[in-house]
């Protein structure tokens, strides 16, 4: 398998050729560095879950003067829209980057 070319080039190869159809790939990038995930990154349970995760992908959004850090592992995908994927970790951040809250993301 060839992941350097373009998106477009992607192909697998294998002993039975049953069609000449290319793999589709996702790309999940993370959030820009910033402070807030800096202070997240430093967090005893953060680092934990960061030490579990194997393709974590880290989302950073605001909530009015509040931010909010999501850890995410791609292993567990979102199964419906309504519902965050399993083994979710959000930290909740006041403007002054002190943590308000942090835990795993429960449906609801």
């Amino acid at each position: 398998m060839n992941l350097g070319g373009e998106s477009t080039e992607v192909q697998a190869t294998s002993a039975i050729a049953a069609t000449d159809a290319s793999l589709t790939y996702s790309f999940y990038p993370d959030a820009a560095p910033n402070p807030y995930i800096e202070a997240a990154r430093r967090l005893p349970e953060v680092q934990t879950v960061l030490w579990f995760a194997r393709f974590p992908v880290i989302r950073f959004h605001k909530e009015g003067p509040d931010a909010i850090v999501e850890i995410s592992d791609l292993r567990f995908p979102q199964m419906r829209p309504d519902r965050p994927s399993s083994f979710t970790y959000r930290v909740h951040f006041a403007s002054d980057q002190t943590v308000l809250s942090q835990g795993w993301v429960k449906p609801k």
